[in-house]
């Protein structure tokens, strides 16, 4: 079967499967108000996402892998995303964190690397710690991005939407392409449903699980030649933790992270509508520089530019005045000018902090 009719029907089926089976969900607990556990999103995502995957393990014959697939890679992120879950229900903070961090420990090292490894010159054990490193923080951490169904939703489906263009044109495995595609459809079947305000929403757990599936996604790719293209796709994610970091500790010194991130100051400010699209702009932005990682030379430069660009229209987009038009120059310009004044802040405050003491 041709490749991209088999990715459109992949899309159409998680849509479909989502849409028909959670609707109804959300329209009962809208008139009773009343919440159950299977009411939770998660579980369809997860029953949805095992059936597209194992389908796919199946209808392909996996030989563009340049690591041979098993079976047990293809369905790890199912039965692991599922604990990462039910820990965060049973138990304490400290210890769904430690089990998040096992879970990406065990998929990171499940994976062989062999020749496409993204750090040739590097030790393989110490590549694995870093991507370890960069999973666990994106598992635990994506839960600041659930401001807001689009702001939760949008950068994951442009993530996914990154990796199925990668497989279209042979630079990942199809059945990465087809795990993509399930998985945004049935995202986006739930944006859908949950686009003019979060009606059943994700908790923390889902956040983590989710994240966790979109990782997994990634680090399939890590002996492909293709890992630090993936790992891009992830620019908006670590711009919102940086300003976040950022404006929480320097600027604000209140509230928590979520609340320091542009993304949640722009929806105190934006119709859903609006927040969609500005922030479906800045993840096009993002995906079309995450491509470009497959062509450059330096494997740094690339993610370093990406980052810096997606900062300042986050910035740009999410601090800046509702009322006031701006042309390019003027974002520009006031970005500029926020950053310095920032700077200084936090310059004068750790100044107060030294003479205090």
């Amino acid at each position: 079967m041709n490749a991209a009719l088999m990715i459109l029907l992949f899309a159409i089926c998680g849509f479909i499967a989502m849409y028909i089976s959670f609707a109804p969900v959300v329209k009962k607990y809208m008139q009773t108000l009343q919440f159950k556990i299977w009411m939770l999103p998660l579980w369809y995502v997860l029953t949805f996402y095992t059936v597209g995957s194992v389908a796919a393990y199946f209808l392909l014959d996996n030989h563009d892998f340049i690591e041979p697939l098993t079976f047990s890679r293809a369905i790890l992120p199912i039965g692991l995303a599922l604990i990462i879950y039910i820990a965060s229900l049973i138990e304490s903070r400290i210890g769904f964190m430690l089990t998040t961090v096992v879970a990406v420990g065990l998929a990171v090292w499940m994976q062989p690397i062999g020749d496409g490894s993204p750090f040739p010159k590097l030790d393989v054990n110490i590549v694995r710690c870093a991507i370890v490193v960069f999973g666990v923080i994106f598992c635990l951490l994506y839960r600041l991005m659930n401001s807001t169904t689009q702001a939760f939703a949008i950068p994951l489906l442009a993530i996914l939407f990154g990796l199925i263009v990668l497989g279209i044109i042979g630079a990942i495995p199809m059945f990465s392409a087809l795990c993509a595609t399930i998985l945004l459809g049935i995202l986006m079947a739930f944006l859908n449903i949950n686009y003019y305000g979060a009606k059943i929403n994700m908790d923390c757990g889902s956040c983590a699980a989710v994240a966790f599936l979109v990782f997994y996604l990634l680090i399939l790719q890590i002996g492909e030649f293709s890992f630090m293209s993936c790992a891009v796709l992830t620019g908006v994610f670590w711009a919102e933790l940086l300003s976040a970091l950022w404006y929480r500790y320097f600027v604000t010194h209140s509230g928590n992270l979520l609340e320091n991130t542009c993304y949640y100051e722009a929806a105190t400010k934006y119709s859903h509508h609006i927040l969609a699209i500005n922030i479906a702009k800045i993840c096009t932005v993002n995906v079309f520089l995450a491509w470009f990682q497959l062509f450059s030379v330096n494997t740094f430069s690339m993610p370093l530019i990406t980052l810096l660009i997606i900062l300042w229209l986050n910035s740009s987009f999410g601090r800046s005045d509702k009322n006031e038009p701006k042309n390019l120059k003027e974002i520009n310009q006031a970005f500029v000018k926020d950053l310095k004044q920032n700077i200084q802040a936090a310059k004068d405050a750790l100044k107060i902090s030294k003479e205090d003491k």
